[in-house]
């Protein structure tokens, strides 16, 4: 027994050895990537025939989203097969190489240490079919045109052939992605004279397709260079029906990905015609029932089910028909079958007693913007969680009270489409005036036939005295400029053409605002994107490199000389902080 005693604790001790080095240990984390070691062939050999290149590395690998990542120059039809084996980076060609090509294989951040994940960042690899290695570049920027953030991920290229239309036919003859500064550089060039695109190459065919956003320089340029392209997506969109909704049981949501220049129509579909074994006896045709609602854009169109039947069904399938975008960007009439399927929450037995009492006794809400402390230039508004199908001016009223004294004060409803679900008003308010609107019970009625209790909603306006004014004169000035006052999110708040004495803001809140100016040169009043079929560059736009703080009774005046800062650095950095990441 006691040399059983004895042994134990020299068992527990031995154990305790043998166990080193298993869970936690602590330590540095590895924050060095795999560093390469030697390849076949050689970085930068001359006259390659192979089909296959192997690097070797110091530490074992893995490779982190390389279809995204790679990035092959020039850019093949066939991206080539990379593959991690143990310390070992393997790339293979499935096309045939050019002769007399430097090509160069960019593996973005893909490249990372096997334990750690640890990227090996802007690892590339180059090499000629040919007997010399071409050693000139391009470099520049990609901002979105309309607000000159830099974008991240944009595929810009080059082309020797200067006609413009090998940008849509042709891929490009050498490429790079844009980083997050929106900088690009693209290697490796001969001497020569080309054409520097970009484009948001969804179809990853390294050219521009229909669609896809895209920037182009006027001029060619030549290698050494720098080029500054301004990235838009043309106005004509692509028109087709995104998705069918129907997230409450009463309401189909049919939503486009544009706005469509024609009037959707639409009927229900029998039984019979889905199913050829059912039957068309006891079907009601629920579309005179529906009520139809366009949203202001046009693209987001929603069916309201009013008949009870046709609400309890699970499955409703509607014949739509629309225009929508073919192959070839035209537009053309097509006939869809939609499917609006409602799956209803499981809900307990007490549960839906409940929400058929709250349906049953439901009363249309309304929602007033009215106020204490009420904006000059605001517009009285009501809204309301349904559609309207009846609206009664006799039931309401607007009064200006003046020492508790009511006077009735005249007023109009803004146009509105024929269902609104919400409704503004038009009146003449005087600054410090208090005002009530009443609406009295049955004033509305929804497309559901239900209405609303009586409601009063008070209101106060501000004074001038609360807000500040901004004159800004731009130099050099140009008649067709427009300016902007912008929030601290890169918002407009005020739009004002140029005035030769200043454009002058009135009502300004006590904020911190920043101005923009873009040349309108069609005078529509708003910013327009570019071309490609008529070579049209979006129109330009300008950033007032600094902030305004406003206060309250105070008058603003700036004088804006928009050539002295460039165009790309005199915007913000507070509005670029967040600058849009292309998604990969």
């Amino acid at each position: 027994m006691r040399r059983y005693l004895f042994i134990i604790p020299i068992i527990v001790l031995l154990a305790s050895c043998a166990n080193r080095g298993v869970g936690p240990q602590g330590g540095p984390k590895d924050t060095i990537p795999p560093v390469p070691l030697q390849s076949v062939p050689e970085q930068g050999a001359l006259n390659f025939q192979g089909k296959c290149i192997e690097v070797s590395f110091n530490e074992y690998l893995q490779l982190d989203n390389i279809a995204s990542n790679l990035l092959m120059s020039p850019p093949q039809q066939t991206p080539p097969d990379v593959k991690a084996r143990g310390k070992k980076l393997i790339v293979t060609f499935q096309d045939t190489l050019r002769t007399n090509t430097t090509y160069t294989i960019d593996f973005g951040d893909a490249v990372c240490d096997y334990h750690e994940k640890v990227p090996l960042h802007g690892f590339s690899f180059y090499f000629s079919t040919g007997p010399e290695i071409d050693t000139l570049e391009t470099c520049g920027y990609v901002y979105d045109a309309e607000n000159l953030n830099p974008i991240q991920g944009i595929l810009a290229g080059i082309h020797d052939n200067l006609a413009d239309s090998a940008f849509a036919t042709l891929p490009f003859l050498r490429i790079a992605k844009t980083d997050s500064t929106g900088f690009f550089r693209i290697g490796n060039m001969h001497n020569g004279t080309y054409r520097v695109y970009g484009v948001d190459d969804v179809s990853r065919d390294y050219r521009l397709t229909v669609s896809e956003a895209l920037a182009f320089t006027e001029q060619p340029v030549e290698p050494g260079d720098t080029t500054t392209l301004f990235l838009f997506k043309e106005a004509q969109q692509r028109l087709y029906l995104q998705r069918t909704l129907r997230d409450v049981q009463h309401r189909i949501t049919l939503l486009f990905s544009s706005s469509p220049d024609s009037v959707m129509s639409f009927r229900a579909l029998r039984p019979s015609e889905m199913d050829s074994a059912k039957s068309d006896s006891s079907w009601t045709d629920p579309t005179p029932f529906i009520y139809t609602q366009v949203s202001a854009h046009g693209d987001t169109v929603t069916l309201w089910l009013t008949d009870s039947i046709a609400i309890t069904q699970d499955s409703l399938f509607l014949e739509a028909r629309y225009r929508r975008t073919d192959s070839l960007f035209n537009l053309e009439w097509y006939t869809d079958t939609l499917r609006a399927i409602w799956r209803a929450p499981k809900l307990s037995a007490k549960a839906q007693e409940a929400q058929y009492r709250k349906n049953r006794n439901r009363r249309l809400e309304l929602k007033s913007n009215a106020r204490k402390n009420f904006e000059l230039f605001d517009t009285l508004r009501l809204g309301c969680t349904t559609p309207l199908a009846s609206i009664e001016l006799d039931s309401m009223h607007l009064y200006e009270v003046i020492d508790t004294v009511r006077k009735n004060i005249p007023f109009t409803l803004a146009p509105h489409d024929t269902l609104p679900m919400q409704i503004s008003f038009m009146a003449d308010f005087k600054a410090n005036g208090s005002y009530e609107l009443c609406i009295d019970s049955g004033a509305l009625h929804d497309v559901y036939g239900v209405t609303h209790i009586a409601g009063n909603y008070p209101f106060k306006l501000k004074i001038p005295e609360d807000y500040s004014t901004l004159r800004v004169k731009i130099t050099p000035f140009v008649p067709h400029a427009m300016i902007q006052v912008l929030d601290g999110k890169d918002k407009v708040v005020r739009t004002l053409p140029a005035d030769a004495d200043g454009a002058f803001f009135e009502y300004l809140k006590p904020d911190t605002y920043y101005l923009r100016l873009f040349m309108d040169e069609n005078g529509d009043g708003k910013w327009t994107t570019g071309s490609w079929e008529d070579k049209r560059q979006p129109e330009a736009v300008y950033y007032f490199p600094e902030s305004i703080q406003t206060k309250s009774n105070w008058d603003f005046e700036e004088e804006w000389d928009y050539t002295a800062v460039p165009q790309t650095r005199a915007k913000p950095a507070v509005l670029i902080k967040a600058a849009p990441k292309k998604k990969k």
